[in-house]
């Protein structure tokens, strides 16, 4: 229980409001947890959608669709994702550059743009697709955590290192197992693209920084979603 508290503490808004703090340690053990995480989230878009399709233009649900997903999850992983876009950006601008951040935010709006308009593409198994795209996210994080704890700054060090194979093993088996029987061939080649680029991305966040960062987890998050959404809305 302790660590299903934990994962819904880091991946959610109740992190923003607690008081008490899950350490590190517990937030690593709990990964097991994360797509589980998605899960609720997903549950939550697809009910919202489910209520309010019928009142709503299919732009403006989209919208609203993404904006609860945003509050829910306390906006940590759009945080994390401006600030890893901007360390791209800042690394090669002059110390005295005033528009620290820009980049990021430019990245993050395009980011959530295209979610935006996936989900308003989307015409078929939109419920299945917002109810998988947060698992996808979460479990990706899994992914990108495990195995490169030695390549980490010291709090997300302290997390990765508490990830073991088994956790991405039942994570794995359980969210492509569930994308396979819901979605079919789809739902494979989605998981493989998104694994693929996991660990693109993380080699390349790896040689560009030397450590990865917590920011880093939170933007793998969102990269994640917005492809996943991408590919549902393309498949």
């Amino acid at each position: 229980m302790k660590s299903l508290i934990a994962a819904f503490e880091y991946l959610t808004i109740w992190g923003r409001v607690s008081t008490n703090a899950a350490p590190p340690e517990t937030i690593g053990k709990a990964a097991i947890y994360y797509p589980l995480i998605g899960l609720s989230l997903g549950l939550l878009l697809a009910f919202i959608n489910y209520s309010l399709a019928v009142y709503l233009d299919g732009e403006i649900l989209s919208v609203f669709l993404i904006a609860v997903l945003v509050v829910a999850t306390g906006a940590t992983h759009i945080e994390g994702a401006i600030r890893t876009f901007d360390a791209f950006h800042s690394e090669r601008s002059s110390p005295t550059h005033s528009h620290a951040n820009i980049f990021g935010f430019v990245a993050i709006f395009f980011l959530l743009s295209f979610k935006i308009s996936a989900i308003d593409v989307i015409e078929d198994k939109i419920a299945l697709s917002l109810l998988l795209t947060p698992v996808f996210g979460r479990w990706t994080l899994v992914l990108f955590i495990y195995g490169y704890h030695d390549r980490c700054e010291e709090m997300p060090r302290r997390i990765a290192e508490n990830v073991r194979f088994w956790h991405l093993l039942v994570t794995t088996l359980a969210t492509v197992g569930s994308a396979v029987y819901l979605l079919g061939r789809k739902g494979l080649w989605i998981a493989l693209v998104l694994s693929l680029m996991t660990l693109m991305i993380r080699s390349l966040l790896h040689r560009r920084h030397t450590v990865l960062t917590l920011d880093n987890f939170g933007a793998i998050v969102e990269i994640s979603e917005t492809l996943s959404l991408l590919l549902l809305a393309s498949l």
